[in-house]
């Protein structure tokens, strides 16, 4: 992607486009609009009119009316075509107040450069023909139109600019994205190149180990089909809650074996439960861990735990209880419990079976 100017990227990047930017962007558009105006009154003063002796303030005043009117068009359909640009239902009726809009403002902005500048009539005679023609006519007049067709060229011109600002904004988020996609591709090809290469590794284990030590190869397995479970099969909001309790099993076994014979392991799990039944994948495994890191890790004394976890009538009950001493004192973080409570909470109105005590 080419290197935008400074200047430019501050336009076309919407993260910096705020602030001062954006100020002096609408800035330089406003006396842009004045200097375009003005350009179209240069005749009067190149070829002034005999007959008129108006002095050059008097010019003022036509050149502020019609600066307002393009600026207020301006404004007024960008705000349209932007938010109704796809509504056609209200982008009609949007026209029309539009129109209503820029009439309003171009018929008593005439009505105060005629009384307030001095200026009898402008070169296009727009003054004279609204000052004759009361509101409600000037309004649906086929000449006021004509009148008014200037001022909605003039306008044309700065919203070419936003056009092109807009469309080459596009273009370069479109692009971004696209460079965004492929990053993506790339980290994903990667996040699958890493887990087969752990996966070879461990069945390589598996068949090093199967003679010599069966247990060494009864872990490497267990721990092969936990990886394989937390990697591909916890990818949506719900697993099924067997799965869910054969990876707890799994997880204990391999703590008792790490702890050898420190640890009294006494567990109740259901050996099936009903298919049908799912849970949010490691909604439960927290509990568990913190038992073993809280009551046996930090002691070097033998320990114990105990783990019950049944379904009666539709609802989940797990029991834990570890030697740990019960602490009085408050208990600082506990980020892992406040996570499980947000995820039980989002998961509990599509799960009523489960509840935790």
């Amino acid at each position: 992607m080419p290197v935008l100017p400074s200047q430019l990227a501050l336009l076309t990047d919407e993260t910096r486009y705020r602030g001062w930017t954006r100020i002096g962007f609408h800035g330089v558009l406003l006396v842009g609009v004045f200097l375009l105006i003005f350009s179209t009154y240069i005749p009067w003063f190149l070829y002034p009119n005999p007959s008129l002796h108006y002095p050059l303030k008097t010019y003022a005043g036509p050149i502020l009316r019609d600066s307002l009117s393009v600026i207020v068009q301006y404004y007024s359909l960008v705000y349209l075509f932007t938010h109704y640009g796809r509504r056609p239902l209200w982008l009609l009726p949007g026209l029309v107040l539009y129109y209503l809009l820029l009439f309003t403002v171009y018929y008593y902005s005439s009505y105060m450069v005629k009384h307030y500048f001095g200026l009898a009539d402008d070169y296009s005679g727009s003054i004279n023909h609204f000052e004759r023609l009361p509101y409600g006519q000037a309004l649906v007049s086929v000449g006021t139109f004509f009148h008014l067709l200037f001022i909605i060229e003039r306008a044309f011109y700065p919203l070419a600019v936003k056009l092109v600002l807009e469309v080459y904004r596009r273009q370069v988020r479109h692009r971004q994205l696209q460079q965004q996609y492929t990053r993506l591709e790339l980290d994903f090809l990667k996040s699958q190149v890493h887990p087969h290469f752990l996966f070879n590794v461990l069945n390589s284990i598996y068949a090093l180990t199967e003679e010599e030590s069966p247990q060494a190869a009864r872990i490497t397995l267990q721990l092969a089909g936990m990886m394989r479970y937390a990697l591909y099969e916890t990818a949506d909001s719900l697993v099924p809650l067997q799965k869910e309790l054969n990876f707890i099993r799994d997880y204990m076994n391999l703590e008792q074996l790490r702890t050898l014979k420190r640890l009294a392991l006494d567990s109740e799990l259901p050996q099936s439960v009903d298919e049908s039944l799912q849970i949010a994948p490691f909604l439960l495994i927290t509990f568990i861990e913190n038992a073993f890191k809280h009551g046996v890790q930090n002691n070097a004394q033998k320990s114990w735990v105990k783990l019950s976890l049944e379904i009666s009538d539709d609802v989940l009950n797990l029991s834990l209880i570890n030697s740990k001493p019960v602490n009085p004192s408050p208990v600082l973080g506990g980020l892992g419990l406040s996570n499980v409570k947000k995820k039980a909470v989002a998961s509990v109105p599509r799960l009523p079976f489960i509840g935790l005590g």
